[in-house]
């Protein structure tokens, strides 16, 4: 793997299901993503682009091929080195998945759980400068449920952020946002990843948002097509 390069993708197959029931999802995909590059992951619906970003994301296991993220082998690594490459991402999904027990502030210090050399107070002082970030200083204490989708999307980024991540994985962040919540997210999403020299990569039907990305990986029935 070239020293710029921080994700490696050789000869990847992936199968759903078992016996009868087994079908190929990615047919032989064949990439590299580089340091400081936002890339886009595009296609129809059923195409692969989820899959595909979670096993970069080390959520699912490898079946075939190769699959290299930060220098690490993915295909047959142990739970422990999982681990450790999962430290350096940072993922946003369409989903939220924030909790409503806490506040955003604290939605956005827990994912610091998994790096005892951060210390409380240095995770309090990220956790409010990002969420200052992304324009929500005034509702660092406010639970999810009293903002809007848009405002819970900035706070999922800030979440994802929080660690200085080497890699940001999003699944569709702007599906659930009017266009003018969409461009800022994504904009957002792109200035911080900047500033803290991350790599982007982001699954998404949304072409308002297209023209943000370094490069768009388009994916069509599981096999990577040249983009529009």
């Amino acid at each position: 793997m070239q020293p710029n390069t921080v994700v490696a993708i050789d000869k990847l197959n992936y199968f759903h299901g078992k016996g009868n029931l087994r079908k190929q999802i990615l047919f032989d995909i064949d990439v590299k993503i580089n340091a400081g590059e936002v890339v886009f992951l595009t296609g129809p619906s059923g195409s692969g682009k989820t899959t595909l970003l979670t096993l970069i994301g080390g959520l699912r296991s490898l079946q075939a091929g190769n699959l290299k993220v930060l220098g690490s082998e993915l295909n047959g690594a142990s739970s422990k080195k999982l681990r450790q490459m999962r430290r350096q991402i940072g993922y946003i999904f369409q989903g939220h998945n924030l909790l409503n027990s806490l506040t955003a502030r604290q939605n956005v210090q827990m994912a610091l759980g998994l790096h005892a050399d951060i210390s409380r107070r240095e995770g309090l002082e990220r956790a409010e400068y990002l969420l200052s970030a992304v324009g929500l200083a005034d509702f660092i204490n406010q639970h999810p449920h009293k903002l809007s989708i848009g405002q819970q999307q900035r706070v999922a980024i800030a979440r994802a952020l929080v660690a200085h991540p080497k890699i940001v994985l999003a699944d569709e962040p702007t599906a659930s946002l009017d266009k003018k919540s969409g461009l800022e997210v994504i904009e957002l999403m792109q200035h911080l990843a900047q500033k803290q020299s991350c790599t982007v990569v982001l699954v998404t039907h949304d072409v308002r948002i297209f023209d943000f990305a370094d490069r768009r990986l388009n994916l069509e029935d599981g096999r990577l097509t040249p983009s529009d």
